[in-house]
Protein backbone atom coordinates (compact mmCIF):
# COMPACT_ATOMS: atom_id res chain seq x y z
CA UNK A 1 0.00 0.00 0.00
CA UNK A 2 1.44 3.35 -1.08
CA UNK A 3 0.95 6.66 0.73
CA UNK A 4 2.10 10.07 -0.51
CA UNK A 5 2.98 12.67 2.15
CA UNK A 6 2.81 16.26 0.87
CA UNK A 7 4.25 19.27 2.71
CA UNK A 8 6.54 22.12 1.68
CA UNK A 9 8.59 21.59 4.85
CA UNK A 10 11.02 18.70 4.83
CA UNK A 11 10.97 18.42 8.63
CA UNK A 12 7.19 17.89 8.65
CA UNK A 13 7.42 15.24 5.93
CA UNK A 14 10.15 13.50 7.91
CA UNK A 15 8.03 13.61 11.07
CA UNK A 16 5.05 11.96 9.37
CA UNK A 17 7.32 9.41 7.72
CA UNK A 18 8.64 8.53 11.17
CA UNK A 19 5.14 8.27 12.69
CA UNK A 20 3.93 6.03 9.85
CA UNK A 21 7.11 3.99 9.60
CA UNK A 22 5.79 1.03 11.60
CA UNK A 23 2.68 0.47 9.46
CA UNK A 24 4.27 -1.46 6.56
CA UNK A 25 3.48 1.30 4.07
CA UNK A 26 5.42 2.31 0.99
CA UNK A 27 5.87 6.00 1.73
CA UNK A 28 6.54 8.70 -0.86
CA UNK A 29 7.15 12.43 -0.33
CA UNK A 30 6.44 15.59 -2.31
CA UNK A 31 7.09 19.25 -1.47
CA UNK A 32 4.77 21.01 -3.93
CA UNK A 33 2.21 20.58 -6.71
CA UNK A 34 4.84 19.82 -9.33
CA UNK A 35 6.44 17.06 -7.27
CA UNK A 36 3.00 15.60 -6.48
CA UNK A 37 2.24 15.33 -10.19
CA UNK A 38 5.64 13.74 -10.87
CA UNK A 39 5.07 11.11 -8.18
CA UNK A 40 1.50 10.36 -9.27
CA UNK A 41 2.53 10.06 -12.91
CA UNK A 42 4.79 7.14 -12.03
CA UNK A 43 3.09 5.52 -9.02
CA UNK A 44 -0.37 4.26 -8.11
CA UNK A 45 -1.17 5.69 -4.67
CA UNK A 46 -3.63 4.36 -2.09
CA UNK A 47 -3.90 7.77 -0.42
CA UNK A 48 -2.44 11.29 -0.43
CA UNK A 49 -1.93 13.34 2.76
CA UNK A 50 -1.95 17.13 2.26
CA UNK A 51 -1.51 19.97 4.78
CA UNK A 52 -4.38 22.39 5.42
CA UNK A 53 -4.86 25.27 4.81
CA UNK A 54 -3.83 25.16 1.15
CA UNK A 55 -1.85 28.42 1.18
CA UNK A 56 1.03 26.48 -0.43
CA UNK A 57 -1.19 25.61 -3.43
CA UNK A 58 -2.25 28.01 -6.19
CA UNK A 59 -5.60 26.38 -7.10
CA UNK A 60 -6.66 24.00 -4.30
CA UNK A 61 -9.91 22.76 -5.87
CA UNK A 62 -8.31 22.08 -9.26
CA UNK A 63 -5.32 20.49 -7.55
CA UNK A 64 -7.56 18.11 -5.56
CA UNK A 65 -9.54 17.22 -8.71
CA UNK A 66 -6.30 16.31 -10.48
CA UNK A 67 -5.34 14.08 -7.54
CA UNK A 68 -8.75 12.40 -7.56
CA UNK A 69 -8.22 11.45 -11.20
CA UNK A 70 -5.57 9.01 -10.03
CA UNK A 71 -6.19 8.51 -6.30
CA UNK A 72 -9.61 8.42 -4.66
CA UNK A 73 -8.44 8.97 -1.08
CA UNK A 74 -7.16 12.42 0.00
CA UNK A 75 -6.52 13.27 3.65
CA UNK A 76 -6.32 16.87 4.85
CA UNK A 77 -4.11 17.44 7.89
CA UNK A 78 -5.93 20.14 9.87
CA UNK A 79 -5.72 21.66 13.34
CA UNK A 80 -8.69 19.47 14.30
CA UNK A 81 -11.16 22.37 14.56
CA UNK A 82 -14.66 22.15 13.08
CA UNK A 83 -14.00 25.28 11.02
CA UNK A 84 -10.91 23.86 9.28
CA UNK A 85 -12.48 20.45 8.78
CA UNK A 86 -15.56 21.93 7.12
CA UNK A 87 -13.42 24.16 4.91
CA UNK A 88 -11.31 21.18 3.83
CA UNK A 89 -14.36 19.03 3.07
CA UNK A 90 -15.83 21.90 1.06
CA UNK A 91 -12.79 21.79 -1.21
CA UNK A 92 -13.29 18.07 -1.81
CA UNK A 93 -10.95 16.08 0.45
CA UNK A 94 -11.99 12.55 1.43
CA UNK A 95 -11.39 12.96 5.15
CA UNK A 96 -9.64 15.11 7.74
CA UNK A 97 -7.06 14.17 10.36
CA UNK A 98 -5.75 16.35 13.15
CA UNK A 99 -2.06 17.15 12.87
CA UNK A 100 -1.84 16.42 16.61
CA UNK A 101 -3.78 13.14 16.57
CA UNK A 102 -2.83 10.30 18.87
CA UNK A 103 -1.60 6.90 17.84
CA UNK A 104 -5.13 5.42 18.04
CA UNK A 105 -6.47 7.84 15.42
CA UNK A 106 -3.45 7.28 13.22
CA UNK A 107 -3.83 3.50 13.42
CA UNK A 108 -7.52 3.81 12.59
CA UNK A 109 -6.69 5.98 9.57
CA UNK A 110 -4.19 3.46 8.23
CA UNK A 111 -6.70 0.64 8.66
CA UNK A 112 -9.37 2.63 6.74
CA UNK A 113 -6.95 3.30 3.91
CA UNK A 114 -5.95 -0.36 3.86
CA UNK A 115 -9.59 -1.47 3.84
CA UNK A 116 -10.54 0.84 0.95
CA UNK A 117 -7.39 -0.13 -0.96
CA UNK A 118 -8.19 -3.82 -0.52
CA UNK A 119 -11.74 -3.27 -1.75
CA UNK A 120 -10.49 -1.45 -4.85
CA UNK A 121 -7.97 -4.23 -5.51
CA UNK A 122 -10.72 -6.83 -5.23
CA UNK A 123 -12.96 -4.94 -7.64
CA UNK A 124 -10.12 -4.58 -10.14
CA UNK A 125 -9.20 -8.26 -9.72
CA UNK A 126 -12.81 -9.31 -10.28
CA UNK A 127 -12.98 -7.19 -13.43
CA UNK A 128 -9.66 -8.67 -14.57
CA UNK A 129 -11.00 -12.18 -14.06
CA UNK A 130 -14.07 -11.26 -16.09
CA UNK A 131 -11.79 -10.04 -18.88
CA UNK A 132 -9.72 -13.24 -18.62
CA UNK A 133 -12.93 -15.25 -18.88
CA UNK A 134 -13.92 -13.40 -22.04
CA UNK A 135 -10.46 -13.92 -23.49
CA UNK A 136 -10.55 -17.63 -22.61
CA UNK A 137 -13.94 -17.94 -24.31
CA UNK A 138 -12.47 -16.33 -27.42
CA UNK A 139 -9.50 -18.69 -27.42
CA UNK A 140 -11.86 -21.66 -26.94
CA UNK A 141 -13.80 -20.46 -29.98
CA UNK A 142 -10.58 -20.14 -31.99
CA UNK A 143 -9.64 -23.73 -31.09
CA UNK A 144 -13.16 -25.09 -31.53
CA UNK A 145 -13.43 -24.02 -35.18
CA UNK A 146 -10.47 -26.05 -36.52
CA UNK A 147 -11.31 -28.92 -34.15
CA UNK A 148 -14.78 -29.08 -35.69
CA UNK A 149 -13.55 -29.50 -39.25
CA UNK A 150 -10.81 -31.86 -38.09
CA UNK A 151 -13.62 -33.99 -36.62
CA UNK A 152 -15.81 -33.66 -39.72
CA UNK A 153 -12.94 -34.54 -42.08
CA UNK A 154 -11.82 -37.46 -39.92
CA UNK A 155 -15.35 -38.92 -40.00
CA UNK A 156 -15.43 -38.41 -43.78
CA UNK A 157 -12.10 -40.23 -44.21
CA UNK A 158 -13.39 -43.03 -41.94
CA UNK A 159 -16.48 -43.49 -44.13
CA UNK A 160 -14.34 -43.28 -47.27
CA UNK A 161 -12.07 -45.99 -45.93
CA UNK A 162 -15.09 -48.24 -45.28
CA UNK A 163 -16.26 -47.76 -48.87
CA UNK A 164 -12.78 -48.39 -50.25
CA UNK A 165 -12.47 -51.50 -48.08
CA UNK A 166 -15.47 -52.96 -49.94
CA UNK A 167 -13.61 -52.43 -53.23
CA UNK A 168 -10.39 -53.87 -51.82
CA UNK A 169 -12.28 -56.86 -50.42
CA UNK A 170 -13.71 -57.62 -53.87
CA UNK A 171 -10.21 -57.35 -55.38
CA UNK A 172 -8.77 -59.54 -52.62
CA UNK A 173 -11.43 -62.20 -53.23
CA UNK A 174 -10.60 -62.27 -56.94
CA UNK A 175 -6.84 -62.47 -56.35
CA UNK A 176 -7.18 -65.22 -53.75
CA UNK A 177 -9.48 -67.35 -55.95
CA UNK A 178 -7.19 -70.28 -56.88
CA UNK A 179 -9.54 -71.56 -59.59
CA UNK A 180 -11.06 -68.50 -61.20
CA UNK A 181 -14.18 -69.35 -63.12
CA UNK A 182 -14.72 -65.87 -64.54
CA UNK A 183 -13.11 -64.31 -67.57
CA UNK A 184 -11.39 -60.93 -67.54
CA UNK A 185 -14.51 -59.07 -68.64
CA UNK A 186 -16.50 -60.50 -65.76
CA UNK A 187 -13.75 -59.58 -63.28
CA UNK A 188 -13.61 -56.03 -64.61
CA UNK A 189 -17.37 -55.77 -64.27
CA UNK A 190 -17.25 -56.86 -60.60
CA UNK A 191 -14.50 -54.35 -59.79
CA UNK A 192 -16.16 -51.58 -61.79
CA UNK A 193 -19.48 -52.10 -60.01
CA UNK A 194 -17.71 -51.99 -56.62
CA UNK A 195 -15.94 -48.76 -57.59
CA UNK A 196 -19.19 -47.17 -58.73
CA UNK A 197 -20.85 -48.23 -55.49
CA UNK A 198 -18.01 -46.63 -53.47
CA UNK A 199 -17.88 -43.54 -55.75
CA UNK A 200 -14.11 -43.96 -56.06
CA UNK A 201 -13.61 -41.05 -58.45
CA UNK A 202 -15.15 -38.68 -55.89
CA UNK A 203 -13.04 -40.14 -53.09
CA UNK A 204 -9.85 -39.78 -55.15
CA UNK A 205 -10.56 -36.03 -55.37
CA UNK A 206 -11.88 -35.42 -51.85
CA UNK A 207 -9.89 -37.66 -49.50
CA UNK A 208 -6.51 -35.92 -50.09
CA UNK A 209 -8.20 -32.54 -49.62
CA UNK A 210 -9.82 -33.73 -46.36
CA UNK A 211 -6.48 -34.98 -45.06
CA UNK A 212 -4.80 -31.70 -46.03
CA UNK A 213 -7.49 -29.66 -44.26
CA UNK A 214 -7.21 -31.90 -41.19
CA UNK A 215 -3.47 -31.36 -40.98
CA UNK A 216 -4.01 -27.61 -41.38
CA UNK A 217 -6.53 -27.71 -38.53
CA UNK A 218 -4.16 -29.62 -36.28
CA UNK A 219 -1.39 -27.14 -37.12
CA UNK A 220 -3.76 -24.24 -36.37
CA UNK A 221 -4.58 -25.64 -32.93
CA UNK A 222 -0.90 -26.32 -32.25
CA UNK A 223 -0.04 -22.72 -33.18
CA UNK A 224 -2.75 -21.35 -30.86
CA UNK A 225 -1.55 -23.52 -27.96
CA UNK A 226 2.08 -22.56 -28.65
CA UNK A 227 1.12 -18.87 -28.77
CA UNK A 228 -0.76 -19.19 -25.47
CA UNK A 229 2.22 -20.88 -23.84
CA UNK A 230 4.70 -18.28 -25.07
CA UNK A 231 2.25 -15.48 -24.23
CA UNK A 232 2.04 -16.56 -20.60
CA UNK A 233 5.82 -16.96 -20.06
CA UNK A 234 5.46 -18.73 -16.72
CA UNK A 235 8.40 -18.29 -14.39
CA UNK A 236 10.05 -15.42 -16.28
CA UNK A 237 10.46 -12.68 -13.67
CA UNK A 238 13.61 -10.92 -14.89
CA UNK A 239 14.75 -9.09 -18.00
CA UNK A 240 15.55 -11.44 -20.88
CA UNK A 241 16.43 -10.70 -24.53
CA UNK A 242 13.12 -10.95 -26.35
CA UNK A 243 12.03 -11.10 -29.99
CA UNK A 244 9.37 -8.38 -30.18
CA UNK A 245 7.88 -9.68 -33.43
CA UNK A 246 7.27 -13.07 -31.82
CA UNK A 247 5.63 -11.39 -28.79
CA UNK A 248 3.34 -9.42 -31.09
CA UNK A 249 2.44 -12.44 -33.26
CA UNK A 250 1.62 -14.57 -30.21
CA UNK A 251 -0.46 -11.85 -28.58
CA UNK A 252 -2.34 -11.12 -31.81
CA UNK A 253 -3.17 -14.82 -32.11
CA UNK A 254 -4.36 -15.04 -28.50
CA UNK A 255 -6.59 -11.99 -29.07
CA UNK A 256 -7.72 -13.00 -32.56
CA UNK A 257 -11.34 -13.60 -31.60
CA UNK A 258 -11.51 -9.99 -30.32
CA UNK A 259 -10.46 -8.36 -33.60
CA UNK A 260 -11.13 -10.74 -36.49
CA UNK A 261 -14.79 -9.75 -36.91
CA UNK A 262 -14.19 -5.99 -36.91
CA UNK A 263 -10.70 -5.41 -38.31
CA UNK A 264 -7.88 -6.66 -40.45
CA UNK A 265 -4.64 -6.83 -38.48
CA UNK A 266 -1.48 -5.92 -40.37
CA UNK A 267 2.09 -6.14 -39.11
CA UNK A 268 5.36 -4.61 -40.30
CA UNK A 269 8.42 -5.79 -38.41
CA UNK A 270 11.96 -4.45 -38.64
CA UNK A 271 14.01 -7.54 -39.51
CA UNK A 272 17.18 -5.79 -38.31
CA UNK A 273 15.81 -5.07 -34.83
CA UNK A 274 17.82 -6.99 -32.21
CA UNK A 275 16.37 -8.81 -29.23
CA UNK A 276 15.14 -6.34 -26.59
CA UNK A 277 15.74 -6.75 -22.84
CA UNK A 278 12.29 -6.95 -21.26
CA UNK A 279 9.83 -8.89 -19.13
CA UNK A 280 8.02 -10.87 -21.86
CA UNK A 281 4.94 -11.74 -19.84
CA UNK A 282 4.41 -8.13 -18.71
CA UNK A 283 4.99 -6.79 -22.23
CA UNK A 284 2.52 -9.31 -23.66
CA UNK A 285 -0.14 -8.02 -21.25
CA UNK A 286 0.47 -4.46 -22.47
CA UNK A 287 0.22 -5.52 -26.12
CA UNK A 288 -2.93 -7.51 -25.40
CA UNK A 289 -4.55 -4.49 -23.78
CA UNK A 290 -3.68 -2.24 -26.73
CA UNK A 291 -4.93 -4.74 -29.33
CA UNK A 292 -8.22 -5.37 -27.50
CA UNK A 293 -8.73 -1.61 -26.98
CA UNK A 294 -8.10 -1.06 -30.70
CA UNK A 295 -10.68 -3.71 -31.63
CA UNK A 296 -13.25 -2.19 -29.26
CA UNK A 297 -12.62 1.33 -30.63
CA UNK A 298 -13.18 0.09 -34.20
CA UNK A 299 -16.32 -1.79 -33.14
CA UNK A 300 -17.63 1.37 -31.44
CA UNK A 301 -17.07 3.36 -34.62
CA UNK A 302 -18.84 0.78 -36.75
CA UNK A 303 -21.78 0.63 -34.35
CA UNK A 304 -24.75 -1.15 -35.89
CA UNK A 305 -24.03 0.07 -39.42
CA UNK A 306 -22.22 -3.10 -40.48
CA UNK A 307 -19.62 -1.00 -42.28
CA UNK A 308 -16.48 -2.54 -43.73
CA UNK A 309 -13.74 -3.78 -41.45
CA UNK A 310 -11.34 -1.35 -39.83
CA UNK A 311 -7.58 -1.73 -39.60
CA UNK A 312 -5.20 -2.49 -36.75
CA UNK A 313 -1.56 -1.93 -37.61
CA UNK A 314 1.40 -3.03 -35.49
CA UNK A 315 4.95 -2.17 -36.45
CA UNK A 316 8.43 -2.26 -34.94
CA UNK A 317 11.60 -0.43 -35.81
CA UNK A 318 14.80 0.80 -34.29
CA UNK A 319 14.82 4.38 -33.07
CA UNK A 320 18.36 5.27 -32.02
CA UNK A 321 19.04 3.39 -28.77
CA UNK A 322 15.41 2.32 -28.46
CA UNK A 323 13.08 -0.22 -29.99
CA UNK A 324 9.78 1.32 -31.00
CA UNK A 325 6.42 -0.45 -31.20
CA UNK A 326 3.46 1.31 -32.80
CA UNK A 327 -0.08 0.01 -32.36
CA UNK A 328 -2.56 1.97 -34.47
CA UNK A 329 -6.27 1.63 -35.22
CA UNK A 330 -8.98 3.26 -37.30
CA UNK A 331 -11.37 3.49 -34.38
CA UNK A 332 -13.27 6.35 -32.80
CA UNK A 333 -10.18 8.25 -31.66
CA UNK A 334 -9.74 10.02 -28.32
CA UNK A 335 -10.82 13.58 -27.62
CA UNK A 336 -7.90 15.96 -27.00
CA UNK A 337 -9.17 16.76 -23.51
CA UNK A 338 -8.93 13.08 -22.57
CA UNK A 339 -5.56 12.25 -24.12
CA UNK A 340 -3.60 13.66 -21.16
CA UNK A 341 -5.74 11.58 -18.75
CA UNK A 342 -5.60 8.32 -20.67
CA UNK A 343 -2.91 6.72 -18.48
CA UNK A 344 -4.49 7.80 -15.18
CA UNK A 345 -5.81 4.98 -12.96
CA UNK A 346 -9.59 4.47 -13.12
CA UNK A 347 -9.96 6.81 -16.11
CA UNK A 348 -11.79 5.27 -19.07
CA UNK A 349 -13.54 6.55 -22.17
CA UNK A 350 -15.69 3.41 -22.36
CA UNK A 351 -19.32 3.28 -21.27
CA UNK A 352 -20.13 2.41 -17.66
CA UNK A 353 -19.49 -1.25 -16.98
CA UNK A 354 -17.36 -1.64 -20.11
CA UNK A 355 -13.93 -0.85 -18.70
CA UNK A 356 -12.02 -0.70 -15.41
CA UNK A 357 -9.86 2.29 -16.27
CA UNK A 358 -6.87 0.23 -15.15
CA UNK A 359 -5.58 -1.27 -18.40
CA UNK A 360 -3.65 1.72 -19.71
CA UNK A 361 -2.55 2.78 -16.22
CA UNK A 362 -1.02 -0.67 -15.76
CA UNK A 363 0.49 -0.48 -19.26
CA UNK A 364 2.11 2.84 -18.33
CA UNK A 365 3.44 1.35 -15.09
CA UNK A 366 4.89 -1.69 -16.89
CA UNK A 367 6.58 0.29 -19.66
CA UNK A 368 7.81 3.28 -17.62
CA UNK A 369 8.51 1.84 -14.16
CA UNK A 370 9.53 -1.72 -14.99
CA UNK A 371 11.26 -1.19 -18.34
CA UNK A 372 12.50 2.40 -18.13
CA UNK A 373 10.72 3.09 -21.41
CA UNK A 374 8.05 5.48 -22.64
CA UNK A 375 4.48 5.07 -23.85
CA UNK A 376 2.68 7.89 -25.66
CA UNK A 377 -0.55 8.29 -27.57
CA UNK A 378 -1.41 10.11 -30.79
CA UNK A 379 -5.11 10.38 -31.56
CA UNK A 380 -7.69 12.23 -33.62
CA UNK A 381 -11.43 11.87 -33.15
CA UNK A 382 -13.02 10.11 -36.13
CA UNK A 383 -9.65 9.04 -37.54
CA UNK A 384 -8.07 6.70 -35.01
CA UNK A 385 -5.37 6.26 -32.38
CA UNK A 386 -1.73 5.22 -32.28
CA UNK A 387 0.11 4.12 -29.15
CA UNK A 388 3.89 4.45 -29.32
CA UNK A 389 6.03 2.33 -27.01
CA UNK A 390 9.78 2.81 -26.78
CA UNK A 391 11.97 0.30 -24.95
CA UNK A 392 15.70 0.70 -24.29
CA UNK A 393 17.98 -1.50 -26.38
CA UNK A 394 20.91 -1.04 -23.99
CA UNK A 395 22.15 -3.98 -21.95
CA UNK A 396 20.95 -4.28 -18.38
CA UNK A 397 23.60 -2.97 -16.00
CA UNK A 398 24.06 -2.39 -12.32
CA UNK A 399 22.32 0.95 -12.81
CA UNK A 400 19.42 -0.66 -14.67
CA UNK A 401 18.46 -0.30 -18.28
CA UNK A 402 18.81 2.95 -20.13
CA UNK A 403 16.41 5.67 -18.90
CA UNK A 404 13.53 6.94 -20.98
CA UNK A 405 14.98 10.45 -21.41
CA UNK A 406 17.84 9.13 -23.52
CA UNK A 407 15.38 7.39 -25.83
CA UNK A 408 13.38 10.53 -26.42
CA UNK A 409 16.58 12.30 -27.45
CA UNK A 410 17.54 9.40 -29.71
CA UNK A 411 14.14 9.49 -31.46
CA UNK A 412 14.03 13.24 -32.08
CA UNK A 413 13.72 13.93 -35.78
Amino acid sequence: MRLLIVDPRRSIRAAWTSRLGSHELELHEAADESEVRDVLDCNLMSAVMVPFPFDWCSEPSEFLRSIHDVCHHTIALTDGSKRQNEAAFALGVSECLSKHCGIEHLNALVERIRYVSDLEDRVVQAQKMEAVGELAAGIAHEINTPIQYVGDNTRFVRDACEDLMDVLTKCSDIVSDEQPSRDVAAIKTVIHDAMIQADVEYLIDEVPAAIRQTLEGVERVANIVRAMKEFAHPGVSEMVPTDLSKCIENTAMVARNEWKYVANLETAFDSELPAVPCLPGELNQVLLNLIVNAAHAIADRQGDTGSEKGRIGISTHRCGTAAEIRVSDTGTGIDATNVEKIFKPFFTTKAAGKGTGQGLAIAHSVIVEKHGGTIDVESKVGVGTTFVIRLPLGNTTEQGIQPAESMEKACVG
